[in-house]
């Protein structure tokens, strides 16, 4: 009976914590489509309108930091709560904004209640599911970014097409809203909350501290030392910087390199979250048939996604739509990287006791150069063009492969010298 239930509530958990994520992305991505709209209604530069996504970032990063710390401490269902509600009314509130100043102010407020999830969710997935099947948790919860972003992008592109701009941001306030009651209502933080037992109970609650590498009294510094946190960072910020570059300026690069207008933008982008998906999957199986490496799984994900970027410039005056589907790939590669360093990683720090806070940490080094990337991409587009930008995301992608190999490698003769340990 106990097994029954539980595998019930595990899937209602999931689909409340895949939804909660797609979600905040509808009320995050919805800017990329307003952009063109925001630029010409206030008359900015793409310098000025990629501030907003910057200030986004920036916000959202300090806010993975600190939700991060929280979400280890405090309920992750009523943190979650919060999160969501907040991000309803910026969003809401954002679309009566008339001036850069007010939108500045709240699409940082945005970026900071929406950094309140992706730490609770991970904690939350990891009370309540056993642990051969929290990889694949992690990484299909992933495809939840990928939902948002066919939101943001399908809707919103619908939306432009028969009413004002601020309407992208007054329907995703509005679902989201809604959204977070039922939230509230639905979602308890373990199953012992509902008199249900994991058989087997997730790591970051029993800890085996017979072993001096697996001691949950460890400060965050001697953590971050101890497993050279530092190599995933360099990852984190080369995928973060890429992903949310293609994100946030994708349709624009494709209207203004394709000479696309929006209408036809809305539709041909829409299978960069489909690309996205299967580059999810893909990396779901990929890590499967390397045995859970993930770091090399990682390692072989951003050299597709160099190719793929080097294509793209290579190949982009042969027409919108083999320019799509590199830029797709890119994309879809850096989502499985996500998936990877954000998801899958942080579980691996649970013997510790800070997977929230890993998890937001991770996070925080991401957005945090994203911000400035957001910035930094609208001003190197009016000066040098676009070609200068992309060639830039493929750099960062090298160095994305440098660090994750250094780290497999260190990885791999860390558990040689255990086993000659045992062995002597």
């Amino acid at each position: 009976m106990n097994n029954k239930k539980l595998k019930k509530w595990q899937v209602i958990t999931f689909i409340c914590c895949w939804l909660a994520y797609a979600l905040i992305y509808f009320g995050r991505v919805n800017l990329s489509v307003a952009i063109p709209y925001i630029q010409n209604d206030l008359e900015i530069s793409k310098a000025q309108v990629g501030l907003i996504g910057s200030l986004f970032f920036w916000i959202y990063g300090i806010g993975q930091l600190t939700n991060g710390y929280l979400g280890d401490k405090f309920s992750s269902r009523i943190i979650i709560f919060i999160g969501l509600i907040i991000t309803a009314i910026c969003n809401i509130f954002f679309g009566f904004a008339t001036s850069l100043t007010i939108m500045f102010i709240f699409w940082s407020f945005n970026g900071y209640f929406q950094a309140m999830l992706w730490g609770p969710i991970i904690k939350t997935t990891s009370h309540w599911f056993e642990e051969n099947k929290k990889n694949s948790i992690a990484i299909i919860l992933g495809t939840s970014m990928v939902g948002g972003n066919i939101l943001a992008w399908g809707l919103s592109g619908k939306i432009l097409s028969i009413a004002n701009w601020k309407w992208t941001f007054w329907v995703p306030g509005i679902i989201i809203l809604i959204y977070s009651f039922i939230w509230l209502l639905t979602v308890r933080d373990t199953p012992n909350e509902l008199g249900l037992i994991l058989e087997e109970q997730p790591t970051d609650i029993k800890v085996d501290t017979s072993k001096p590498y697996e001691n949950n009294n460890l400060s965050f510094i001697e953590v971050f030392k101890e497993t050279k946190l530092w190599l995933i960072v360099i990852g984190c910020i080369a995928q973060g910087i890429i992903k949310d570059g293609i994100g946030l300026w994708g349709p624009t690069l494709l209207m203004e390199t394709q000479g696309l207008n929006m209408k036809s933008t809305t539709t041909l982008i829409l299978l960069i979250p489909i690309m996205n998906f299967i580059g999810i999957m893909f990396t779901d199986w990929l890590n499967k048939k390397l045995n859970n490496q993930e770091k090399l799984t990682t390692s072989i994900l951003f050299t597709f996604g160099i190719i793929s970027i080097i294509a793209f410039i290579k190949f982009q005056s042969f027409g919108p739509i083999i320019s799509l589907i590199f830029l797709s790939l890119a994309s879809a590669t850096m989502y499985g990287v996500n998936t990877i360093l954000l998801g899958v990683i942080p579980l691996r720090f649970a013997k510790y006791n800070k997977t929230s806070l890993i998890a937001g940490f991770l996070n925080f080094a991401s957005y945090l150069a994203t911000g400035f990337a957001s910035f930094i991409t609208g001003l190197f587009v009016d000066k040098y063009g676009w070609n200068f930008v992309i060639i830039s995301w493929s750099i960062l992608a090298l160095l994305g492969i440098l660090s994750i190999t250094i780290s497999w490698k260190l990885d791999k003769k860390a558990t040689l010298d255990i086993q000659y340990k045992k062995l002597a």
